[in-house]
């Protein structure tokens, strides 16, 4: 359900809806590569070995002037502007959004949830007054 029929749904009623807009794009930095391989998550074991071999291998360099810096290990973050990046990131804070659906907060059009749309890093967080 798009961000505006929810809110056209609540205030139809008489309610405000809060928004707030966050921009995770540093986020994306931060993920901690063990957080994306988790085994309860119903993806393939051979899926999550491949994906951990990846990402223990992930190395990058500076290039200055020319000149090819010393290679050093990536530990964290998820590579943006990548295909798979986004979906990563979703599967990284897909437990902060069951959190909130089963929470009384937010927004909820008869038993779907809308109070957390998510596009690639950025987030929104809606929840009507009553």
């Amino acid at each position: 359900m798009p961000l505006h029929e929810s809110i056209q749904y609540y205030t139809k009623y008489g309610a405000k809806v809060f928004g707030g807009f966050l921009d995770a794009s540093k986020a994306f930095d931060k993920v901690l590569h063990n957080g994306l391989l988790l085994l309860d998550k119903n993806v393939p074991v051979s899926l999550v070995l491949l994906s951990k071999n990846w990402y223990s291998r992930l190395c990058c360099s500076i290039k200055s002037k020319g000149i090819l810096g010393k290679c050093f290990q990536v530990l964290s973050g998820v590579r943006q502007g990548k295909v798979l990046s986004p979906y990563l990131f979703g599967v990284y804070v897909d437990d902060l959004i069951a959190d909130l659906r089963n929470s009384s907060y937010g927004i909820h059009v008869g038993s779907l949830f809308a109070g957390c749309l998510f596009h690639a890093d950025d987030i929104v967080l809606l929840s009507p007054t009553y």
